[in-house]
């Protein structure tokens, strides 16, 4: 049996991008002639940052604090968890920006200042609220040990696959495995898998979760290759599918719990998934509970595309814990 964390603060050390998220609205036809496919993600160079900043400027409509991995710490650090994170920025107006938002969430910071601009990561969202990103990692892609303390006391290392995009990144993430740490893993993007599936396979034993929409987690179920539910019945790990409009799915020992998306009025689906990610670990640590914690994630994800904000703020991550709770006790 995966071990039962509910009756302890779990403590997760939180690895990888914090970035500087702008949305750009944009119609299908000029996201044809970008380079990026529609509801993927590619990475570019500060030139080319600059260049599509400047094309697109006065289509900008929000900017907020994105990279997947703090935005899920955001999260399920509104649960019984103990959340520390460490990630690198640069030494700029973004950098200051990005930090005076991440002081407003119970999360202690490890952070790594470097020379390099504070990465950033275009969001193009298309009218049926598609989101396609380019991605410039800058000092995002410099994590380092430096200033980290406490490290015999973490439970859980989670992370997800675009954060490795620098060996100076893989070799931190290494080091943290090495010490034989339990692993929460998102998948990210199927391009990405391909890139990272050796990581995937390094750490298999290792992960106690590893999290990934459809398309992810086919892909990971096709290559590996295995069944879910027949791999879950003897390794104990929690795989955790979400399906959009379709709601979520859990295999774990062998069974699958689903659960059902809540109807929403879609304004963005930037961050929807991590927010889901963050209830769902938050929830689970807390109760050892995987329908519980699934219902909560998928109400989590509802308000979540209902804002415009990818990190949903303090504040109203406390109040949709609050009412998840509450719907669940109606159910």
């Amino acid at each position: 049996m995966t071990e039962d964390y509910s009756n302890k603060n779990v403590s997760i050390l939180n690895v990888g991008n914090v970035l500087v998220d702008i949305e750009i609205k944009i119609t299908d036809e000029d996201l044809s002639n970008l380079p990026v496919k529609k509801g993927g993600a590619i990475d570019i160079n500060l030139d080319e940052l600059n260049y599509f900043l400047k094309k697109y400027k006065s289509q900008i409509t929000n900017k907020y604090l994105g990279g997947s991995v703090f935005s899920t710490a955001a999260t399920s650090s509104v649960f019984n968890v103990t959340n520390s994170f460490l990630g690198s920025v640069g030494k700029d107006s973004n950098s200051k920006f990005l930090i005076d938002v991440m002081n407003t969430y119970p999360v202690k910071t490890y952070l790594n200042v470097d020379f390099r601009e504070t990465g950033c990561c275009l969001i193009f969202l298309t009218p049926d609220k598609e989101r396609s990103m380019a991605a410039y990692s800058g000092a995002s892609s410099q994590l380092t040990l430096a200033n980290l303390d406490e490290i015999d006391q973490i439970d859980l290392i989670f992370t997800d696959l675009y954060s490795l995009n620098s060996e100076i990144n893989k070799k931190t993430i290494d080091h943290l495995l090495k010490l034989n740490n339990k692993l929460i893993l998102s998948l990210s993007d199927v391009s990405v898998m391909k890139k990272h599936f050796d990581f995937i396979k390094k750490y298999t034993d290792q992960i106690f979760l590893v999290a990934g929409n459809e398309k992810e987690m086919s892909f990971l179920e096709q290559s590996m290759p295995f069944s879910f539910k027949e791999t879950s019945l003897t390794n104990n790990k929690i795989y955790l599918i979400t399906k959009g409009e379709k709601g979520s799915s859990v295999f774990y020992k062998g069974n699958e719990v689903y659960s059902s998306a809540i109807d929403s009025s879609v304004k963005s689906l930037n961050g929807a998934g991590d927010t889901f990610l963050g209830a769902f670990i938050g929830n689970y640590l807390e109760t050892n509970d995987l329908q519980a914690s699934s219902d909560v994630a998928n109400f989590f994800s509802h308000v979540s595309v209902e804002s415009f904000e990818a990190c949903l703020p303090y504040s109203k991550l406390m109040q949709t814990k609050n009412a998840a709770i509450a719907a669940s006790f109606e159910n």
